[in-house]
Parts: structure tokens; sequence; C-alpha cells
């Protein structure tokens, strides 16, 4: 066990004068050798006040004097007129889900009124109720499949975070954050990006990290951009002559004597104070004779001197300190008694004496007069009693109706003992964890009830729900591994076709697609035997796995087909078969429309398909929709999916929606959008349990970053922000990253394309005719990745016969497929590798084809590319035309590069355009856009900051911005110059 550093007011050990009373005044009430950090903390309240977010990290060792300048703000704070939440880790805090966070908000909710408390979890806080209770905690239902609430949960806490301060301007506290829970972590990380347009101040406690995860977290919090790090130091030699002049009132110092008090703490605030006592105790004197006495303490001083004390007390106070110990600041007085085994009277006597001996604090339940103290007691109880102890506290707490994640806090620390009660407990509360959104906690608590003994009928369950966890969490690896364990010892059908699913979606998204057939196969054969539709549906899974890889071997592609086949043959078939034909229609390259029938007929039954085998079906539906250019259904049920996963919940549900609305944004042109949405589902896929980059190959916690971040590379590019485009990549760990998925497609290409764009031909070329290589066989079709066009276009200086060559076999796959966007595609590479008197009828093609406006960007492109051909050939009316046409396109989705190079081409010719948009619905900045959306949606200004998590003034600022560019003066004039909207990207 470690130390903490809650360092408390109240001095340990019996001396003749404390601080602030006789002998002088104290270290305490003057804060020595602190003035600079109370001018920082002083200078942070005065900004949250003023509206100005402000994080500051208090780190340094235990005893350094943090906890004292946390409770200067708090005292700062009320002298401001700033309301204050508060909350401290503990060692056993770690193992409560967001039992930080809650400690920070339960005091708020339950001093408020029930209708009030109503309004507070109303709106972007109603996640919050999961954790929390009350607002619609009753009416929000289950995420879809079993899914885990961690995103949503992290997004509600905010919401509630941003409601509280736009009734009072709040200071945060956080003490021993070191020792808070990992949920709790990710909310403060979450917060700390978010904090700086709320008038708040988080202030947060810390020991310097520590390894792993945890530590990770709290580094992340540390470093972040805009953090203020105070790091308080130890005493100087004469603050510790200053603070023994207090405690020594009535003798002289001898200088060799203050020298050795600092040397022997270092100057540490606690441990002189402790020092000090154990000094008074034995009667010594601030002379050179008890110098050497001082080197005896050494840095033991705390142990010593508590065991000192508790040797001349009662057996009774020993027991009672030890139970205490085991059960954690705020242990409940007859729960201490019971297990410590006292009788009432006996337990009185005890906790007076613990608390004349300055071991415990005289307040309400039991606690320590700081961690140290605590830690020295529980440290020097022997190992096996220690657990026993956690054991018998887990017993005790359990059969008087504690919480059950407070139960099983002991569980983890207790040996096992075979006892089938645990078990039953420990899944309980994995259950309750992975609700409140911490799977990576139900993952602990199931992996110590595997280890109970003699328990094999419970094994099957654990392991499934271990797997299911572990999933949940982003652990892929360890979820496969386990799921496997639980198909070999389950004997159920129908559980062993949920296990076999979920192992298959493991696989996958541990990047080990290839081991789906092998290990479903044996399962199918059973399943076709017992349960013939669990058979078609693992069947479709195994073949979906297949699909996705480009490595699958072409005979084992004919699976797929096999599969599929009643479907390309117009028999009736379950919407999940149907999904699956959509895609594989689409990837032969089959034509649009049939591609979009097969999808339309599986989203119209896919809610017949159990929850936990929808996922895969909803994204195959929306593949095929996306990129057979369905888009109106497509828009529509990614909205829908987008909102019914954040009234769930779903962090999973989110993401897949989220990032494919992204990309079906991009593709429509609505680069605003797109970013949007792409970097909300890079932001889930960090915050979700298990993230952490992996270093090369895909990032360990989501295959949805690939496309995320293609989605915001191509949209960099088109604003002509080459440099922040490679830097994201960067910074992602994607600049390199490789996988046999079909996603990874999407990033190749885009990566190709920012090659291209910064000069880097020959990578360019090479890329993509690598990724053609991998697509041949798999997928034929230009729709997805137009590797051919991309090529040919970077080919033309350097090899036009084979530019032109690539482009046709495009234009003729493009022709066949059918849908607009392609062809048009297909059209204008085709045009621009032709010969000169072919390029402008191909590009008038490309324009008409495009003129539906779903592919408003590329039809601007198209335009501005023939503008320029016209150009070159004298046809100066006629390319003026297209140029301003195109460029009036490009402004409007925001493709300022495209939108530069029709203004240059324009200048060329003699004309004058105008500039770019400095008013108008073209000048709105994203967020402005999307608070604009939500005002002409009719949301209040603190409805729409209650939506998107931002304060009041955020909104005001904002629509005050809108009403300036687009020369309008109440919300009744947004409509008629928004145009279309869609809802926010925020879970």
């Amino acid at each position: 066990m470690e130390p903490s550093d809650h360092e408390q007011d109240t001095d340990v050990g019996p001396r003749p004068a404390r601080p602030g009373e006789a002998g002088g005044a104290g270290v305490e009430s003057r804060l020595l050798e602190r003035e600079d950090e109370l001018r920082r903390i002083g200078a942070a309240i005065a900004g949250a006040r003023a509206g100005r977010g402000t994080v500051l990290v208090l780190e340094g060792a235990a005893g350094v004097g943090k906890t004292r300048l946390l409770r200067a703000a708090t005292e700062l704070a009320a002298e401001s007129d700033i309301a204050v939440v508060s909350a401290r880790g503990g060692q056993l805090e770690t193992e409560f889900a967001f039992g930080v966070a809650r400690q920070l908000f339960e005091t708020v909710l339950t001093a408020a009124e029930a209708g009030e408390r109503e309004v507070l979890l109303e709106g972007a806080a109603a996640p919050a109720a999961w954790l929390l209770g009350g607002g619609r905690a009753d009416r929000l239902g289950e995420p879809v499949g079993g899914g885990d609430r961690s995103f949503a949960a992290l997004h509600g806490l905010y919401g509630l975070t941003a409601k509280l301060a736009a009734r009072a301007p709040l200071l945060i506290v956080v003490d021993d954050a070191h020792w808070a829970d990992v949920p709790s972590l990710r909310f403060l990380g979450y917060l700390a990006r978010r904090v700086h347009g709320l008038p708040v101040l988080l202030m947060v406690a810390v020991r310097p990290e520590d390894p792993g995860a945890h530590g990770l977290l709290l580094t992340e919090l540390v470093a972040g951009p805009e953090v203020d790090v105070v790091r308080p130091g130890p005493f100087t030699l004469d603050a510790v002559q200053t603070l023994l002049q207090d405690a020594f009132a009535a003798a002289p110092l001898d200088p060799r004597f203050v020298r050795g008090c600092r040397t022997t703490t270092g100057g540490n605030p606690f441990l002189l104070t402790q020092l000090i006592g154990a000094l008074h105790a034995r009667g010594a004197q601030p002379t050179s004779a008890a110098v050497e006495q001082v080197g005896e303490m050494g840095l033991e001083t705390v142990s010593r001197w508590i065991n000192l004390r508790l040797a001349g007390l009662p057996p009774s106070a020993t027991a009672l300190a030890a139970a205490v110990a085991v059960l954690g600041d705020g242990a409940d007085v007859v729960q201490a008694a019971r297990l410590a085994g006292l009788d009432p009277g006996s337990c009185d006597d005890a906790v007076d004496g613990l608390v004349s001996m300055n071991i415990l604090r005289g307040a309400d339940g039991l606690a320590f007069v700081h961690p140290l103290v605590r830690w020295a007691i529980y440290a020097r109880l022997p190992p096996r009693r220690r657990a026993r102890g956690h054991r018998d506290a887990a017993r005790l707490l359990w059969h008087e109706g504690s919480a059950v994640e407070r139960v099983a806090s002991h569980l983890l620390a207790a040996a096992p003992t075979g006892d089938a009660e645990v078990v039953e407990i420990l899944l309980d509360a994995a259950r309750s964890a992975t609700r409140k959104g911490a799977p990576d906690l139900a993952v602990r608590y199931l992996k110590r009830a595997l280890a109970e003994p003699a328990h094999d009928m419970s094994r099957p369950e654990l392991l499934r729900e271990l797997g299911a966890a572990e999933q949940s969490a982003g652990q892929f690896t360890a979820a496969a591994e386990d799921l496997r364990a639980a198909l070999e010892c389950t004997d159920n059908i129908a559980a062993k076709i949920e296990i076999g699913f979920r192992l298959r979606t493991a696989l996958v998204w541990s990047d080990r697609a290839h081991e789906v057939a092998p290990a479903l196969d044996g399962l199918i054969a059973d399943a076709t035997e017992r349960d013939s539709e669990g058979a078609l549906l693992l069947e479709a899974a195994v073949a979906g796995a297949l699909q996705v890889d480009l490595s699958t071997p072409r005979g084992l592609r004919d699976r797929v087909r096999q599969v599929v086949a009643p479907a390309f043959a117009g028999e009736p078939v379950p919407p999940h078969i149907s999904s699956l034909a959509a895609v594989e229609a689409l990837f032969a390259n089959e034509p649009a429309a049939r591609v979009l029938r097969l999808a339309e007929e599986a989203a119209r039954g896919r809610y017949q398909v159990p929850a936990f085998a929808r996922a895969p079906m909803s994204a195959q539906i929306f593949v095929a929709l996306i990129f057979a250019e369905g888009h109106s259904l497509a828009r529509r049920l990614l909205d829908d999916e987008v909102e019914d996963a954040r009234r769930h919940g779903s962090a999973a549900q989110f993401l897949n929606a989220a990032v494919l609305r992204s990309m079906l944004f991009h593709r429509l042109g609505m680069l605003a959008e797109a970013d949007a949405d792409a970097r909300a589902a890079l932001e889930a896929a960090h915050l979700h349990p298990g993230t952490g980059p992996t270093g090369s190959g895909p990032p360990a916690h989501s295959l949805h970053a690939p496309i995320a971040v293609a989605v915001l590379v191509d949209t960099l590019i088109e604003r002509g922000k080459i440099g922040d485009a490679e830097r994201l990549l960067t910074e992602t760990g994607l600049a390199d990253a490789d996988s046999p998925l079909l996603l990874f497609s999407f990033l190749i290409g885009t990566r190709a394309r920012l090659r291209a764009a910064q000069g880097r031909t020959a990578e360019a070329i090479d890329q993509l005719l690598a990724l053609g290589s991998r697509l041949e066989g798999a997928v034929v079709t230009p729709g997805i990745v137009p590797w051919r066009s991309q090529a040919a276009l970077a080919l033309a200086a350097a090899d036009a016969g084979a530019a032109h060559r690539l482009a046709c076999e495009e234009l003729e796959l493009a022709r066949v497929f059918g849908a607009p966007r392609t062809l048009g595609v297909a059209l204008r590479a085709a045009a621009l590798t032709a010969s000169p008197n072919e390029r402008v009828d191909l590009l008038r093609e490309a324009v008409a084809v495009l003129e539906d406006p779903p592919a408003r960007l590329e039809h601007a492109r198209s335009l501005v590319e023939l503008g320029a051909v016209l150009r070159r050939e004298g046809r100066r009316a006629e390319a003026r035309t297209a140029l301003e046409r195109g460029m009036d396109g490009a402004w409007s989705c925001g493709a300022t590069a495209l939108a530069q190079r029709a203004r240059e081409e324009l200048h060329a010719i003699g004309a004058r355009p105008r500039r770019q948009a400095l008013s108008g619905v073209d000048a709105l900045t994203g967020a402005e856009r999307r608070v604009a959306d939500l005002a002409d949606q009719g949301l209040t200004n603190r409805q729409i900051a209650e939506a998107l998590a931002i304060s009041l003034p955020t909104v005001e600022t904002h629509l005050r911005h809108v009403f300036q560019k687009l020369g309008i003066r109440s919300r009744r004039q947004l409509a008629e110059h928004l145009g279309g909207s869609h809802k926010p990207a925020a879970p």
C-alpha cells in the first residue's frame, strides 16, 4: 500500500502548543512559503468568476501541503460567492465506478428539491442519472446490444457540470486524485478539455503519476493544454525554524537541531509535525543534545510515532484502529465495532482514546487524521490478517445492505475461499459497473470471481460475462480468449450462439478476422442440428468477417457467395443475410440499384435480429447505403442511430454511427458536419475504456479511428491545411498504420492523396497501386475507394498512357455501377487523362451527372476543372461561368483550397471574383453553425447549452456572431439562411 498526501490541519501527537495557539502564530494559519501558490489560486478563482474556466493541478509528494492549499482555495471561493463541490480519492475508492464523480455531485443533488433535481438531470445531463439516480434514469432503457455507457456517462456528468456552472461560478476540488477510480479520472480529463468555456475552476491534487493505465490518465490530465501545474516545494530551513519556534516556544533553538529536523524530514510539512510530536513524547528539547535523537527517528517517523501512541492505549483501541484501516475513512462506528469484535461501551472508549491521541478525527464517522496514519496502521497488519479483515468486512457490509461495489472492493483484497456467495456478489458488482459505464472495473470483479475455487457451475456464466465486459472495455484480445473458454464449457445452444457472435466481434476488432471461421465452424455444425436460425446467424457472422478481411483467400470468399446466393436469387431471406448480400453486391460492382434494394430490405427488418448481432448488420446496411449513394435513407437512419445512442448511452453504438455519418457527410460535401462527427467519434474512441495506441498497427481501442482520421485528413486537405493533416496522422499514430481489414483502405487512400498534395507524387502512386493490388479479387467497385482515378491523376505527368488506361478502367466500372457520384469522379479523371479534344465533353458529362445536390463538392470540383480547360482553350465566357459556379459550390462546402484555385483561374482570364465570404452562412464556423441549427429547431439558449454541453455565455456569443454574419435580427430569420441542418454529434 502507498501513502497518501491528504494533509489535515490537525497535527499528530501531543505537544505544548498547537499552531496558532500559545507559542506563536502557526504554520497552518499563515501557510508558510506558499505565497506564489496562493497568488495563482486567487488568479484562477478570479478567472472562474469572470467566466474563464481554468484547470489547476497541485502536484507533489505526500504531506507537502496540497490539501491545505485546496482548503485555502475553498475559503477564497466562498468569499467570492463561488459554489464548491469536492471529492477525495481513497485506496478503496479506486474500486467504485465513478466513485469520485459521485462524491462531487451527490451532495448537491441530495440537497436539491425534487423538482430542481429533475431539471438538473434533464437534457445533456440525463445520462448522469444512471450514476446519481433521479432524473430520467428509470426511463432511459438499456444500451443496445448490452453495450456500455462510458462515453454517455462522461458527457452527462459534463452536462451536469455545465448546468451547475450556469447557476453560479463553480469550484471543483478533487483531493488525492491519484487514488480516484479510473472512470472518474476519465471524467476529469474530459472536463479539463472543456472547462475553458465554462465559469469553472477545476482543482486537482495528485502525487507524481504511477506507471500503468491509471498513471497514464493522470499524466494526460497534468500535461493537458492550458493546465496550470503548481508544485508546492518542501519547507526551507527558515520555514522549519519558524515551525519549530511555534512548537518549542519556551526554548531557544540550536541551529544544528533545526538542520537535523530539515534533513531528516526533507522539509516535508507533515513529516516535520510528526517528528516534533515524537520529540515531545521523548521529552526532547531543541538543543544540540537532541540532534542525535532526530537522526534516530529517521524517515519512519510516522509509523514509529503511531505505534508508540497505540502502545499506550488498551487493546480495544488497537483493534478498532485496525478495523477502521480495513474499512476505510468514513467507516460507520457500529460496523467498525462489529468488525473489531467490540461491544458498544468498549468501542466508545476506544474511539475516545484514538481521538485523544490524534489518530482518529473527532467528527461524524470514523476517519484518520491523515491517510499517512491509516497507511501506517494498515501496513503493520500481517498480510493474511489483512486479507481476512477484508473478507470479514465484505461479509458484514453485504448482510447490512451496503452498496454492492463497496462490498466488492473488499473482496478484491480478500483471499479466495471457495464461497459461492462471493461469486454472486462479484457478478452483481460487475453488472452494476458495466451499466454505469465502467466495464474495465467489471473485468476486475469477474476475474476475482473466477479465482474462487470449487464453483465450476458458475464458470460458464462468469467467462461469458468476462468476455463481454472485456469487449466493452476494448480489451479485445483478452475477450477473444475468455469467450473461447466460455464456448468450451457451455452447453446451452442459445448461450453458445451469443458467445460465438461476441467471439467473432472480438476477433475482428483485435485484427484477427482470419481466425473467425476456424473458431466458429464447429459451433455452426452443432447449431445446424439444434438451432437452424442460430446457425444461419453464425454463418452470416463468419461470412461478414471473411468479407471485410482483404487477406481472405479467393476460395474462402466463395463461402460468402454461397451464404448470400438465396438473396441474389430473389428468395426471401432474413435481414442479416440481406445486409450481407448488399455489401457483397457492392464489392462486386453490381448495379447500385440492386445494392440499395438489398440494403433497404435489411433496414426494414433489422429489429428482427437479436440485439447482440445488430451492430455488424447495421454497419453493413450503412456501408451499402452510403457507397451505393442511397443518401437520403442513410442520413435518416444514421441520425436516428446517433440519437438512439445518445439516449441509451451506448458508446459502441455511437462510435459506429458517428464515424459512418462523418463519411456520409464528407461524400455529400458537408465538410463542417463531417469534421464534427469525425472528431466526436475520435474522442469517444479515446475515452472508451481500454484506450491507447499500440504504436504500429491499429489503435488497440478502436478500429473506428482509421475512418475518422481519414475523414479529418481529407477535410483538412480540402481546406488547404496540409501541415495540419500530416500532424494529425502523426499524433494519432496512424501515419504508417496498416491492417488487412477493409476499413484501412480508406486511410491508405487518404494518405496517398495527402502525399500527392505534398508533391510527393511517386509515394502517392506507389501507395495507390499497392492498394489496388490489395483490393483485387475482393473489392471491384470504384464506389468505395477510387484508387484507379487517384493513381491516374498522379501518373498523368509521368506516364500518360498508363494514367489513361487506369482512368478508363474505372470509368467502365463506374458506368456499370451507375451511382452518380462514382460516375462523375471517374468521368473527371478520364477527362483529365484524355486527349485535349475529348476533355471538354467528358467534363461536361461529369458536371451533368453530378448536378444533383448530394454530390455538390465533386460537382464544384468538376466545374472548376471544366472552367480551367475552357480557359486554356480561350473560351473565356464559358470558362468564367463554370469557374464562378465552381467557386460558389466550393465555398458552400468549406473547400477553401478548391475555391482558391477557382479564384486563381478567374484572375487568369481577367475576372475579379468576390472575396471569400466574410458574411453569410459560408462564413459561419462549425461551432456557430451547430448552435444556429439548434436555434433554428426552436431550442432556447439554455437548451442549446445543455445539448452541446457548453456555457450559456458561449451560446450567446455564438448566436451574436451568427446574427452578425447572416445580417439578421431574430431567430425567425434563421431558416431562410441556413437551409438543411443536422443534429450535433454529441451522445
